[in-house]
């Protein structure tokens, strides 16, 4: 439901500052058992392990272990409560905080989470270390809020991966990204008949390209909006790529 990231922000949101409000919270959500350690961070680390595994076992509410764990937050939270960095990681994974609860903000047709992992999954065992930077740095600024280093970090990455792309499958002579792009669409790793890579500056890759490029300021148009679409159309396209990247190389 939730990326490993979000549940990580989940648990240090909830600010446990004693033992005793960890048992408290332990005892409600019947996780007693799930609980180890002496120091208190031993035992947060613990409940964000029993979340990561058991986070979507639907409750006695009938909702996902998750979404109660949410709920209980929203209800105890206090002036001092900052929901900042948990909201950013939410939206990044399709979901957006209500005053009581949390919803989806995107169609559940798309796969955000598991797009990202098998993306991750692909970049690492193909060794694309450099692209995985950019992403993970990507995924910090936009948690913090920086929506100009998230977006810049995004275009390195997508920048990057085309290019091992393009080393990976000796795609040809090209040295700039452009050239490389160009050299991938020769090669068939662009498909023409699916309009992907023009040379005119139409094609799909083309326009996705640009889009991470907008010139000039856009008055009216949300910054926090902008990058999690960013995001979410990076981990789409690039995953769809890294899968055929995967495939070419096998």
């Amino acid at each position: 439901m939730f990326s490993k990231r979000s549940i990580i922000i989940l648990v240090n949101t909830l600010n446990f500052r004693t033992k005793d409000q960890v048992e408290r919270f332990s005892i409600e959500f019947e996780m007693e058992d799930a609980i180890s350690g002496q120091y208190l961070k031993e035992k947060e680390t613990s409940i964000t392990k029993h979340l990561i595994a058991n986070g979507n076992i639907k409750t006695q509410s009938g909702a996902p272990l998750l979404v109660d764990v949410i709920e209980y937050l929203l209800r105890n939270r206090t002036h001092q409560t900052n929901t900042t960095e948990l909201e950013n990681t939410l939206a990044k994974d399709g979901y957006e905080l209500s005053d009581s609860s949390v919803r989806k903000s995107l169609p559940s047709a798309i796969p955000l989470v598991q797009s990202e992992n098998k993306l991750l999954d692909i970049l690492n065992r193909r060794g694309l270390v450099v692209a995985v930077g950019h992403y993970e740095q990507a995924i910090a600024a936009h948690g913090r809020g920086d929506w100009a280093a998230a977006n810049a970090q995004l275009r390195s990455f997508v920048e990057d991966f085309f290019n091992q792309c393009h080393i990976l499958l000796s795609a040809g002579p090209g040295t700039s990204t452009q050239q490389r792009k160009e050299d991938l669409a020769r090669t068939g790793f662009f498909s023409s008949s699916y309009n992907e890579f023009l040379n005119n500056g139409t094609g799909f890759v083309e326009g996705f390209w640009k889009r991470l490029h907008p010139e000039g300021s856009h008055p009216g148009l949300s910054e926090s909006a902008d990058s999690s679409f960013r995001l979410h159309l990076v981990l789409l396209v690039l995953h769809h790529y890294a899968e055929r990247l995967d495939l070419q190389l096998a």
